[in-house]
């Protein structure tokens, strides 16, 4: 194992690990030592701070001021107050809206209509409201029973 790492030579990532004391000291190769000394030396030259003038330093401040004191170019104060009018509409819609009407069957009507005894005949309006109420079936149903109760 010790013969393949002396015969080979090192992979970047491993010249970058041993850049950064991280790597595998006991490969010699003067190959990959040269590598390495190019590798430190490209690191020092791009460690080294490049002096920037003080002219250019004033006028990127004065340029960051400048853009401090604009106006942004795209102005969405109107869009809150859209959506809270398209609100306050839907919601008039909703509360304003008259309820659907449900049409009565004729036979619970004539039923009640005929009735001569006001407290029996409100009772029984009661009780068919309630059972109409409590009635799982939809109105559009019955014609459909009509139909199969035909047959």
């Amino acid at each position: 194992m010790n013969r393949h790492l002396t015969d080979a030579h090192l992979s970047d990532d491993q010249l970058i690990d041993r850049l950064y004391g991280m790597g595998d000291p006991a490969h010699q190769c003067a190959e990959c030592d040269r590598r390495l000394r190019g590798l430190e030396q490209r690191r020092a030259e791009i460690a080294v701070a490049t002096p920037v003038s003080g002219d250019f330093l004033a006028a990127q401040r004065r340029g960051i001021y400048s853009r401090l004191g604009q106006r942004p170019k795209v102005q969405l104060s109107w869009a809150p107050a859209t959506v809270a009018a398209l609100c306050l509409a839907i919601a008039g819609l909703l509360v304003l809206r008259t309820p659907e009407r449900v049409p009565v069957p004729s036979a619970a009507v004539s039923q009640v209509v005929s009735r001569t005894d006001t407290t029996a005949a409100d009772a029984q309006l009661f009780s068919d409201v309630y059972a109409m109420e409590q009635s799982s079936e939809p109105l559009a149903a019955a014609p459909i029973h009509a139909l199969i109760e035909e047959n």
